[in-house]
């Protein structure tokens, strides 16, 4: 593998919002930065998920057999890779990829044919690539797909409508979707990067700048601001925990009540301590400095996967199409990290197509 020192200062200028400076860049010696999914191949590189070839390859030509994808989709989601019995006929525990077929398995990821046959070694289709990703992360609930050779008793036509709705599957511009295509290695390493850093698709990259400009005027108490991503007709709820947001429902602010949000004197029922039970009774400016705002929350570069996915599932129960960009304190080394929190921005796509801040969940650990 070599590093292609010409096309490193145009790579690092045009990649910079998905990996560290301090990182470098390094392509394969078939993969140039002029290839459309050089910058997929690069992250996921840089992030363990896939690798190339001794001879310094990545072959982003050939396909990608079963065992490769889900070795792939493995690694992204830290499944167990130890080698161990798979219960298929044709995949042995010292096959190096067992660890990987058997935790997907067990996840629901892949499944198997009849006879306890895995197939590790057939080639994987377009179809096939969605079905698996749809069933690895989650995907809101999405309009039907209206690809001309996609039918609705097809396998993958909801996973195809869930993944091309989000911008993780594209179809072509004569409106196909061409389901049975085989995919390749880099056509698989697209996919899968948008499906775990979402900053790949152009327009999740811009509902990513808008909630760092969120989160820069929540930082300003300047809550005219905030106002202006608000629907005026549902406004913006605010939770400090997402399972009590399900529970209590947090409080809801109209876009007219929100200016006023640090100057208003009522004791609002925020929810419930999580552990104790209590009461959160507090006005806004007290809930913004003990919940919503008490942990130093920074820009982000990438969406990133979560690290509470609890978080998450509470949040999607009761939003279940929506978007969420989420701001994570680690917590510090002197409490074991068990005083992390995170604010979670809620968007959903109104009638127009626009993204609208509908809610703010926040969550911690409390003992």
């Amino acid at each position: 593998m070599k590093t292609l020192l010409s096309l490193i200062a145009a790579v690092i200028l045009m990649f910079s919002s998905f990996l560290s400076p301090a990182k470098a860049i390094v392509l394969f010696d078939d993969v140039y930065a002029s290839h459309p999914f050089a910058f997929e191949i690069a992250y996921l590189y840089e992030e363990g998920i896939i690798n190339g070839y001794r001879d310094g390859t990545f072959r982003p030509n050939d396909p990608v057999t079963r065992a490769h994808a889900v070795a792939m989709i493995g690694r992204a989601l830290n499944l167990d890779d130890t080698s161990r019995s798979t219960g298929f006929r044709d995949v042995s525990a010292n096959n190096r990829f067992s660890g990987y077929i058997a935790s997907a398995v067990e996840e629901g990821i892949v499944f198997g044919f009849p006879n306890n046959y895995f197939r590790p070694n057939w080639t994987v289709t377009r179809a096939q690539t969605v079905a698996m990703l749809d069933r690895a992360f989650y995907f809101p609930e999405a309009p039907a797909n209206t690809f001309k050779d996609m039918s609705a008793n097809h396998f993958a036509f909801d996973a195809v409508s869930r993944l091309a709705h989000q911008g993780v599957a594209r179809g072509y511009s004569n409106n196909t979707f061409r389901p049975d295509v085989p995919v390749t290695r880099a056509q698989f390493s697209a996919f899968l990067a948008r499906a775990i850093e979402p900053s790949f698709i152009p327009e999740k990259q811009e509902l990513l700048m808008t909630a760092n400009d969120i989160l820069a005027d929540l930082k300003a108490k300047k809550f005219s601001d905030v106002a202006t991503y608000v629907s005026s007709t549902d406004g913006l709820t605010f939770c400090p925990y997402s399972g009590g947001c399900i529970d209590s429902g947090g409080v809801t602010f109209t876009k007219a009540q929100l200016p006023n949000f640090m100057k208003n004197s009522t004791n609002y029922l925020w929810g419930y301590q999580d552990g104790s039970g209590f009461e959160i009774k507090l006005t806004p400016a007290k809930y913004y400095s003990a919940y919503l705002m008490n942990a130093t929350y920074t820009a982000k570069e990438r969406y990133g996967q979560t690290i509470q996915p609890t978080t998450h599932e509470f949040i999607h129960q009761l939003y279940p199409q929506a978007t969420i960009v989420e701001y994570y304190y680690p917590g510090t080394d002197r409490y074991g990290q068990m005083d992390w929190q995170s604010l979670n921005m809620v968007f959903e796509k109104n009638s127009s197509g626009d993204w609208q801040l509908i809610a703010i969940v926040n969550d911690r650990w409390t003992i």
